[in-house]
């Protein structure tokens, strides 16, 4: 049942009426489980590779293509959903988007085949990013005056919760029943967000409902970020296939910019990023931070199970004190937003975020837990302070006709760098490594790769400073 008319072009009236605060708790509850669920399904995948590549007897290459596939899956339609969800309505996409996340996962625990599996991975990839970006959209259209920063609050948190519950989950459900219980598992909690959404959240937002969906633009966009994922997938086979890749990248990208500026109904306001120069800002800083952050998992997990000994799941927990304090921190977020600027708030954010990568730096096997406890204390408070204010300061200065291109923008960036991230990674990791696997003998150059790559994330965090302090003047 769709709202009237007056609801689908602008947040409700009565937005602060009792009646609508507890509509928008539902809101916010659906939404920040859908947020928490799609990061957690990608680190926990990730985490229980061995298990998959055992149970689907899976080549190296084909499991590195199952963290592939599903990324590909969010690239491709993070700005596609935003678009779509201004044209069909933010509600709508996203019970669209979970309903293919959940079917995907139910699927997914009956996989036998790899070509099966990586299928069902990008269309969970698809309903992921569908969700993402019109939960975000709704929320930051629900939000009633000065309570913004608060809404969205919640869903960075969730967000990053997911990054970080992912291995520990994922580890203890694979120990105690099996990997397809880890799918099973997400199917059951997209049910509920489908019921949560569909009959206790009844507002709608269509904020262009006469514009047409650019199809074109959309194949254009899709052609790119598979040339993106695919090329950092295969830069452990061949250097000159992904560097093939990666230029067509650039070419798709480039063809993709140009047909937008000539769109009458583009998928991405090029024009908005070239004339907003908050807007520009705001996304090139959001891409440092996502750029640096998500190498720290990665790094974390080993250098807790390499280099402390520790298993998967007792690193998971050791690691779950980052979403401890970003939980904790998200409502001092939400109030220093409140009573000073966003922009500084979203400096100093992104400046903890690199002390925090910069002192992880310098990690030793020998370090005491104590320094890598501090460590996890400045990120999870910068990731909050950062996430928070960003996010609203890009959908602010979007406009309320851009809302959902601003939120698939935010999706859009923080996926590309995560992949950014992880070709950084992956090369470094070559080079240093060449084809020798991570183990304990080769801890030292581990170690040594991780100090190369952290101190290279922490200055250009600290770097991203400066543009998140440019943008306001």
């Amino acid at each position: 049942m769709e709202s009237p008319p007056s609801a689908r072009h602008s947040p409700p009236e009565g937005a602060g009426s009792p009646s609508a605060r507890a509509g928008h708790a539902w809101l916010i509850a659906a939404v920040c489980a859908s947020l928490f669920c799609m990061p957690l399904m990608m680190a926990g995948v990730n985490a229980i590779l061995p298990s998959l590549g055992q149970g689907l007897e899976a080549s190296a290459l084909e499991l590195g293509l199952m963290g592939a596939f599903y990324a590909l899956g969010l690239a491709v339609f993070q700005l596609a959903g935003g678009s779509l969800g201004e044209i069909q309505g933010y509600r709508r996409v996203f019970l669209w988007g979970i309903t293919l996340f959940g079917l995907a996962g139910a699927l997914l625990g009956f996989a036998r085949t790899v070509p099966f599996f990586l299928a069902l991975r990008f269309v969970q990839g698809v309903g992921g990013a569908m969700t993402s970006a019109c939960g975000l959209a709704m929320l930051a259209s629900a939000a009633p005056p000065g309570k913004r920063p608060a809404y969205l609050g919640y869903s960075g948190t969730a967000v990053y919760a997911g990054i970080a519950c992912g291995p520990p989950v994922a580890g203890i459900v694979t120990g105690f029943l099996d990997w397809r219980w880890l799918f099973w598992c997400s199917a059951l909690a997209s049910a509920g967000v489908f019921l949560l959404m569909k009959y206790f959240v009844r507002l709608e937002w269509r904020v262009a409902p006469d514009r047409r969906f650019d199809r074109e633009g959309c194949l254009l966009y899709a052609a790119a970020m598979a040339a993106l994922v695919f090329g950092a997938a295969c830069l452990k086979i061949s250097l000159l296939l992904s560097g093939g890749l990666f230029a067509a990248f650039a070419v798709l990208l480039a063809l993709f910019c140009l047909w937008e500026l000539r769109s009458a109904a583009p998928l991405l306001d090029i024009r908005l990023l070239a004339r907003n120069r908050v807007f520009a800002l705001s996304s090139l800083v959001a891409f440092v931070n996502y750029s640096s952050f998500f190498g720290v998992v990665f790094f974390f997990s080993l250098y807790l199970q390499l280099g402390k000994g520790m298993d998967v799941r007792q690193a998971g927990l050791f690691l779950a004190l980052q979403s401890v304090v970003q939980a904790l921190t998200a409502p001092v977020a939400a109030r220093l937003c409140g009573r000073f600027d966003a922009g500084r708030v979203s400096a100093w954010g992104v400046g903890l975020c690199g002390c925090g990568l910069l002192v992880c730096a310098f990690l030793r096997p020998e370090s005491p837990p104590a320094v890598l406890m501090a460590a996890q204390c400045l990120l999870g408070a910068g990731i909050s302070l950062f996430s928070l204010s960003n996010t609203s300061i890009i959908l602010e200065s979007a406009g309320p006709q851009h809302t959902g291109q601003a939120a698939g923008v935010i999706g859009a960036v923080r996926t590309g760098g995560q992949v950014c991230n992880m070709t950084i990674i992956t090369l470094t990791l070559a080079w240093f490594l060449g084809d020798r696997p991570v183990s304990p003998e080769n801890l030292d150059t581990l170690l040594h790769v991780m100090h190369v790559d952290l101190v290279i994330f922490g200055l250009c965090n600290i770097l991203a400073v400066g543009c998140a302090l440019a943008r306001n003047r």
